[in-house]
Parts: C-alpha cells; sequence; structure tokens
C-alpha cells in the first residue's frame, strides 16, 4: 500500500488522486480521439468535459458524504475535506450526465453521439484510477483465502479481496469489449448505455466481496441499489433507441 507516492518539502503527492487524474486525462485523450472519427468538435467537447469534471467530483463528494455521514451532517467543511474520504462513483455518473445533458443542449450538440464517446473513453478511466484506490488502500474487500489477498496495513490484518482490482479489471473488460462493439454499433447511444449497464452488473457483483460500504436496505448497499437501477434504466433506454430507429427505417 503507497498512499503517498512521494513527499516535497511543499506537499504530497497521493496515489490516489494522481491515479484519478491519470485516469481522467487517459479517458479525455480517448474520447477526443473518438469524438473526431465521430465528425465532432473536439474543442466542444473538451470543453464539456472540463464541466463534467467538476460536476462529476462535486456529485462524487456529495453522495459518498450522504450515504457514510447523512444530509443533516454535511458542511461547506466536510465537503471540502478530501484527505478524509472519499468519493463515490454513481454521484459522479449522475451528475455528469446532468452536467452533460445541460452543455449538450446549450451548445447544441447530438447528444446520443457525444455521449458514446463519453461511454467508450469512462471504463478505460475507472481502470486507472480504481488502481489509485488499491495504492491507496481504500475500497478493500472481505477476509479472503485465496492467494491474491491482499493486507492493507492501514485498514485490515488479514488477507481481503482486492476489490480495488477486481473494478479495475472489470473496467478494462467493458473498454475492450466496447471497442469492438462500437464499430458495429447500429444505433448511436448504444455505446454510452452499455458502458453504463455493464459497469453496474460489475459494480453489484463485486459489492459482495467490498468491506467498506455500508449496508444501506435489506442487506445491500446503496451502490447496488443504484446498480439496479441503472441496469433497468439501461435496458428500457436501449429497447426505446432501438424501436425508435425501426419506426424511422419503416417510414
Amino acid at each position: 500500500m503507497y498512499p503517498i507516492l512521494f513527499v516535497t518539502p511543499w506537499f504530497n503527492v497521493y496515489a490516489y488522486g494522481t491515479m484519478m487524474a491519470i485516469g481522467y486525462a487517459v479517458g479525455t485523450i480517448v474520447a477526443l480521439r473518438e469524438a473526431s472519427k465521430k465528425g465532432l468538435s473536439p474543442e466542444s467537447v473538451f470543453d464539456m468535459l472540463l464541466f463534467q469534471m467538476v460536476a462529476g467530483l462535486a456529485g462524487s463528494r456529495l453522495l459518498f458524504l450522504w450515504e457514510y455521514i447523512g444530509g443533516a451532517s454535511i458542511t461547506g467543511k466536510t465537503f471540502l475535506n478530501f484527505e478524509a474520504g472519499g468519493l463515490t462513483f454513481f454521484g459522479a455518473v449522475l451528475a455528469s450526465i446532468l452536467s452533460n445533458l445541460i452543455f449538450i443542449r446549450l451548445n447544441n450538440l447530438p447528444f446520443w453521439k457525444t455521449m458514446d464517446c463519453i461511454g467508450f473513453a469512462l471504463p478505460l478511466g475507472i481502470a486507472i484510477a480504481r488502481f489509485g484506490c488499491f495504492l491507496n488502500g481504500c475500497c478493500y474487500g472481505h477476509p479472503c483465502l485465496y492467494p491474491w489477498g491482499v493486507i492493507f496495513p492501514k485498514f485490515t490484518l488479514v488477507k481481503v479481496h482486492p476489490t480495488q482490482v477486481y473494478e479495475s479489471l472489470a473496467g478494462l473488460i467493458i473498454f475492450l469489449f466496447l471497442a469492438k462493439f462500437r464499430k458495429k454499433a447500429s444505433h448511436d447511444g448504444q455505446v454510452f448505455v452499455l458502458c453504463i449497464v455493464l459497469y453496474s452488473v460489475f459494480r453489484f457483483i463485486i459489492e459482495f466481496f467490498r468491506a467498506d460500504n455500508p449496508i444501506f436496505l435489506l442487506g445491500f448497499s446503496l451502490s447496488q441499489f443504484l446498480s439496479i437501477l441503472m441496469v433497468i434504466i439501461g435496458v428500457a433506454i436501449l429497447k426505446r433507441i432501438h424501436s425508435d430507429n425501426r419506426l424511422a427505417i419503416n417510414q
């Protein structure tokens, strides 16, 4: 576990923040290249990603605090205390989608085509960023009897499931799948929605191995309930996209 990559006389360089920044930077490059291939303005998509970054951080932080300490206890001080941890991925997703929707409407961009660029890049960013969780030791799992179990001295005294690595591998698998799927996707929007659906399925399963997330309801974590919601909404949207396209063809 290496939560601090190196120390300088002025500041510490933290593994968690560094890997998040690298993941977002790599994801941005992939998204911009995809936007260029689709005939979109890379400059407009880059501007959107800047707003998305701010909105995503805010949404991720708010959902984490609401889940762990309750909404009534959220103050400006607790919100800005990032060193105490933490962030919740689905908070970033929801806030980012809202931010992107507003930006796309204001700038007259094609919604689904633009979001497909984000959906293709997102899982690669997740794969990189979650390695920061592994180095930091957060987001760890339940005790693990398998050879790949890991001890995070700051949090655990026994070997636990490296759930951070599980999610990083899930992100890489989704990215590789979408890299092939996007070439034969029949409708705009399929790549983005499939990204969210596949991630939600993986996240729902991985949550059973997580030890740090509190139980929200009926033995499930909040992330598992949100995963179920995302899958239901995603499947409904995929069906709608397909039916709308068939209707347009028939007309």
